[in-house]
């Protein structure tokens, strides 16, 4: 009988790191640190090593990272300490155990202007503290060990989520009027489906950077307003406003869509539209409740 492969979910409280702890077990994996564990510091070398060392893991997957996008501008460096240089201590230390890593990127690498969907080996051009960090991140862990799966996704949400996509639902359900961006587009993405494409991806010998977003693209407004569409709510409760009309003190990428042509060429591309990803996160949050 062959045994599962260990998996370790670093930052499992949060919203992939949660979806991770619930899709791994269902691919096959067992997952020797998840969310009743206590959460390791990322930025302790010696505790990461301690951790990896007891657990004796094949894959670690690390979703912990610094995400306030306009709070890393006035933090850039406990962003970067975080994103940048903590990352490149699992990665390290990742090596060291004989483990491969699953790190988390962003869509934010880019500042949006290119014209088309962009590649996998498209230079990066980050706007803010926060993707300054992140591109950083994906150099050093890509330096650090051979042995990486280096994963981009954008506008991502899920159960727990605090961000809008993740908490629109119930924004929506409790009465609350919505005022959303009309002009920047992203492609929103449900968490469950990264964690069930990072699965079968750290299965393999393919390591290297990958995009992984839902398929589409969309603006914010839109978003909600489908959203609304789906809850039976009046239409009338999402408000478009322009970008600058939002207090928002980082740079976005006006339009960050990402290609998953990496993931196309290994058979991997399982990520659905982003309105039947909203339609299965819908469903699921009303069985939850």
């Amino acid at each position: 009988m062959v045994e599962p492969a260990v998996a370790v979910v670093l930052g499992a409280k949060g919203t992939l790191g949660l979806a991770l702890s619930e899709e791994l077990p269902r691919a096959g994996y067992r997952v020797a640190a998840g969310p009743s564990h206590v959460e390791c510091d990322i930025r302790d070398g010696a505790a990461l090593r301690d951790l990896f060392a007891r657990t004796r893991p094949d894959v670690i997957f690390n979703a912990a990272a610094y995400t306030d996008v306009d709070r890393a501008e006035s933090e850039p460096d406990l962003a970067h300490a975080i994103n940048a240089v903590a990352a490149e201590n699992v990665a390290r230390a990742a090596q060291e155990a004989g483990a491969a890593v699953v790190h988390y990127s962003t869509d934010f690498v880019f500042d949006g202007e290119l014209g088309r969907d962009y590649h996998e080996d498209d230079a990066p051009t980050p706007q803010g503290a926060y993707a300054r960090t992140k591109v950083e991140g994906d150099a050093r862990v890509a330096a650090a060990t051979p042995r990486h799966f280096i994963v981009r996704v954008g506008c991502l949400y899920g159960q727990r989520g605090r961000n809008f996509p993740s908490t629109i639902v119930r924004r929506l359900r409790t009465g609350e009027t919505v005022r959303a961006d009309s002009e920047r587009l992203g492609s929103p993405t449900w968490a469950r489906e990264v964690a069930a494409v990072s699965a079968a991806l750290a299965r393999t010998e393919h390591h290297g950077l990958y995009h992984a977003t839902s398929q589409g693209q969309t603006t914010w407004a839109d978003f909600a307003r489908l959203a609304a569409s789906i809850l039976g709510v009046a239409g009338d409760r999402v408000v478009g406003v322009p970008s600058a009309t939002l207090a928002l003190k980082a740079p976005r990428p006006r339009r960050s869509i990402l290609d998953n042509r990496n993931l196309r060429a290994r058979g991997l591309d399982r990520l659905s539209s982003w309105q039947d990803a909203l339609r299965a996160f819908i469903a699921e949050e009303s069985r939850v409740g």
